[in-house]
């Protein structure tokens, strides 16, 4: 009896072995497929990080190292760029035109940073090249920084104003700006960044000078019906770890990307991610802040698949303001996919092409003389 036990235990016991030593074969089967497919290569590749770029900023969360300059790279999503910085902490055009003529001083995050591709390949490079071979000598200036919401542009504008002395400013929003303006701290890095509250229909600042944290630690500025509270604790750093090898290295990870949204572990997926009353709010409340008697304003927007759902919002807070709107949407008339790299949101070089093309097209007429 008891030999017929253990028999039956020896045979559940090996077609338990089995079926996981299967599992694990067809996992690792589907990551050689997936990391060929995705990646065009089977091993994990290399990658540098922004991080190299920037520096802690008291006033501002952080901003780039003055004459930083390297490679920013990721094989996987197909880009490795030459990114280098002036003594500001601008990045470079590296056109040869003199420094003559007008200047515009344009602001942003990432999109506009455009550490993806070469200094030249910016859209802010490409405006200007368009601008210079067509007879309308003006200067663009690259202030894009990534990760700055909203406040954090107009912070960096009012530190390159009296440097640069623009007669344009160009500000390119993006959706992350909703969420950014109520950041005080992300929950990855160290560095936080002073944040604008609203409070009956007035910005209040926060935590400037900033604060350098704990890795773990997060804080968020949330609004409902009473007003705002700030909610903020630590996240679990070895899960927090795991999450971030799996979106950053697991090729099994790309096709549950649509499930990205339900599973982050990031507090941050508590924030709702479509933009609230308040945001709108806010996001008028710091444009009106941009807005100066000597500077003549733009306001753009990126152009991504389903980012059109605030254009009359963002036109509507324009006219209020008496600044102009750019409506860059109807220049991009592909599949977003080919204006942007594999699996990443940002522009290519096509994207930054496209997006120069369609600036200059709708500044011709308001900066150059016919």
């Amino acid at each position: 009896m008891r030999s017929s036990n253990k028999q039956r235990n020896r045979k559940i016991f090996t077609k338990i072995i089995l079926v996981m030593i299967s599992v694990l074969f067809s996992l690792f089967s589907a990551e050689i497929v997936l990391r060929y497919y995705y990646f065009g290569k089977l091993s994990i590749a290399n990658k540098t990080s922004a991080v190299r770029f920037i520096r802690y900023d008291e006033q501002l969360g952080w901003s780039p190292i003055p004459n930083s300059e390297g490679y920013f790279s990721n094989p996987r999503q197909g880009y490795n760029a030459y990114v280098k910085y002036d003594e500001n902490g601008i990045r470079l055009n590296d056109n040869s035109f003199e420094r003559e003529g007008k200047s515009i001083l344009i602001v942003g995050d990432s999109v506009t940073a455009g550490l993806e591709v070469d200094n030249d390949k910016t859209y802010s490079a490409v405006l200007e090249r368009l601008f210079y071979q067509n007879g309308c000598k003006y200067r663009v200036y690259n202030a894009g920084v990534l990760g700055y919401g909203t406040d954090q542009s107009l912070w960096n504008m009012e530190r390159l104003i009296d440097i640069i002395k623009p007669e344009y400013v160009i500000y390119m929003s993006t959706s992350n700006d909703f969420l950014n303006n109520r950041t005080i701290k992300q929950p990855n890095g160290n560095l936080g960044k002073p944040v604008f509250v609203l409070n009956n229909e007035e910005l209040n600042l926060m935590n400037r000078p900033s604060e350098i944290f704990e890795t773990s630690y997060y804080a968020f500025v949330e609004y409902d019906v009473h007003g705002y509270k700030i909610s903020e604790g630590h996240i679990n750093e070895t899960l927090g770890s795991i999450w971030k090898f799996v979106k950053n290295d697991l090729a099994l990870f790309y096709p549950l990307k649509s499930l990205n949204n339900y599973l982050q572990i990031s507090p941050a997926s508590r924030i709702e991610k479509k933009a609230i009353d308040q945001d709108f709010d806010i996001l008028e409340l710091i444009l009106k802040r941009m807005k100066r008697g000597d500077i003549k304003l733009f306001f753009t927007s990126f152009p991504y698949e389903g980012e059109e759902a605030y254009i009359d919002d963002f036109m509507r807070i324009s006219d209020k303001l008496g600044i102009t709107y750019l409506n860059i949407f109807s220049y991009f008339t592909e599949e977003w996919k080919n204006y942007h790299w594999n699996n990443d949101r940002h522009w290519n070089e096509k994207g930054h092409l496209q997006a120069a093309t369609a600036l200059y097209e709708l500044l011709k007429p308001r900066l150059c003389k016919q």
